[in-house]
């Protein structure tokens, strides 16, 4: 091979050794992107797995979250005879939380006394407003006056992981971590296939470099 095609030959590898490189570092970038993905992907998992709910427990044990109903409005202001706990539901203005305005209003009672909320009786908007802060159930003493009461402080209040819930959100953590770990076997098979490329192509550059040193050694000899 001439000086002049050697010399062509090995700018033609060096342009390739320079494109394998970026492909390389692109891999290598996207790697580093899908690693924090994962990482999301886990910390969404384990706020998943830590999301708790509002289940009314009767027997005030808390031991399972199987077969206890949520905590609900309903519940909660419902009537004893019926199964209720005969509270009420305030904000944190002290107003009384209701579904709709009472026909006819109780004596000494005025619309300034009370808050409507019709999606008071949906469970997840309920607990949300209890746990958020924003409501409050409250309980008449055996002298006719309300006073607030903790969610702590009650023991048929049991806070606990629904299990299907729980399940649901580890079905769909793994199913997205499989699908993660295989583009990333994906990336480590192209950047070992681009590494095998590299480590070839610079063996024949290095083999060129030496014939391109030996024809410019021979070349100054003979005009030497």
């Amino acid at each position: 091979m001439g000086l002049s095609a050697s010399q062509a030959r090995y700018l033609s590898l060096t342009a390739r050794k320079n494109n394998v490189e970026y492909q390389v570092q692109q891999l290598t970038q996207q790697k580093l992107l899908l690693a924090n993905q994962m990482d999301s992907e886990a910390a969404l998992w384990s706020d998943g797995m830590n999301i708790q709910h509002l289940y009314y427990d009767p027997e005030g044990t808390g031991s399972s979250t199987t077969d206890l109903q949520r905590l609900s409005y309903q519940i909660v202001t419902g009537s004893q005879a019926e199964g209720g706990l005969g509270m009420r539901v305030a904000d944190s203005y002290g107003r009384i939380v209701v579904t709709e305005l009472p026909e006819p209003m109780p004596e000494g009672m005025t619309v300034e006394n009370y808050v409507v909320e019709p999606y008071a009786t949906q469970a997840d908007y309920f607990e949300q407003n209890l746990k958020t802060g924003n409501w409050f159930m409250q309980q008449i003493d055996d002298a006719g006056e309300w006073h607030d009461q903790s969610l702590e402080g009650l023991s048929f209040v049991y806070r606990g992981v629904d299990k299907e819930d729980f399940a649901a959100a580890n079905a769909e953590y793994e199913r997205k971590m499989e699908s993660l770990e295989r583009i990333d076997k994906k990336f480590d098979l192209q950047i070992q296939q681009l590494a095998t490329e590299q480590s070839a192509l610079e063996t024949e550059m290095d083999s060129i470099k030496k014939v391109i040193d030996k024809n410019i050694e021979e070349t100054f000899k003979t005009f030497g």
